[in-house]
């Protein structure tokens, strides 16, 4: 079958880091946020840094059974049926570039299952892998719904939707402002108008709202207990650029620098899971 319709190079502006601890950090269920305690950022105003989103994919229904039988793949544990989604020219990606990881002499398989913990890097047969397969991993990326174009001919769709500063300028005041060079922030973006409250789910007088934005994040909620993977954040507590702090809903932001899947319809109109991307550490 000709596949030569997929086009693996994501393009997002990531750089080179083992995929394993990258991985892994999805399975908190924080897409990038390291830790549920405070950020040790200068809580002091800062320049506001406006964002633009990357482009939408509303899924056509090829699409929306691609994700339900890789929903229900990475549910059951079905490593069988989850390997049948993934495309021949499958690759392992950062900033647009294939990684020093990536497996020229393997094929597209192989290196699926060491990206996602099915088998060690250079090994010919599967498992051997700490905390592998990563199935919570597998399975958040199929529950995310905010799917985008990776190019504007929209032959790439990736996983979750991404963001861009619309000033880079702004976005690096912004770090030199509030960072350190031992402290740096998770940076999240807002999808839309969002209230700021003053507590985790607070549904009193917000104390701010703001639109489509970058925000520091200092913490979430719920914490997780010593020596467990993290819960999914419910809430995050951000730094607003008056220098105040609140609390928005997790639902309402990604972060600007997330690990991303991305999927390409081949010429037989089939879509496949065709490329993995890492975010710069």
């Amino acid at each position: 079958m000709d596949h030569s319709d997929e086009n693996p190079r994501p393009g997002l502006g990531v750089g080179p880091v083992h995929a394993a601890a990258l991985v892994l950090s999805f399975i908190a269920g924080t897409l990038g946020l390291a830790t549920g305690a405070a950020a040790a950022v200068k809580k002091i105003p800062y320049p506001e840094i406006k964002v633009k989103l990357n482009e939408a994919y509303v899924p056509d229904p090829k699409f929306q059974a691609l994700i339900a039988s890789f929903a229900a793949a990475a549910a059951q544990k079905n490593a069988q049926a989850l390997f049948a989604l993934v495309g021949p020219t499958f690759v392992w990606t950062s900033g647009g570039s294939l990684t020093d990881e990536f497996d020229l002499g393997r094929d597209a398989l192989h290196n699926f299952k060491v990206v996602f913990g099915f088998r060690a890097a250079g090994a010919d047969a599967d498992g051997a892998v700490e905390n592998g397969p990563f199935w919570d991993a597998l399975a958040a990326f199929a529950e995310d719904k905010s799917y985008y174009k990776a190019f504007d001919s929209g032959k790439l769709i990736c996983s979750p939707i991404g963001a861009n500063a619309v000033d880079e300028g702004v976005l690096e005041q912004a770090h030199n402002k509030i960072e350190t060079a031992n402290d740096q922030a998770d940076w999240y973006f807002t999808l839309g108008d969002t209230a700021v409250a003053k507590t985790p789910g607070d549904r009193g007088l917000p104390v701010a709202k703001v639109g489509q934005v970058a925000l520091p994040v200092l913490s979430t909620v719920p914490v997780g207990e010593e020596g467990k993977p993290a819960p999914p954040p419910a809430f995050l507590e951000v730094l607003l650029p008056s220098g105040k702090t609140g609390w928005i809903p997790a639902s309402a932001a990604k972060p600007l620098a997330a690990e991303r899947l991305c999927y390409a319809k081949t010429t037989a109109g089939e879509w496949k899971i065709v490329a993995y991307d890492q975010p710069e550490q």
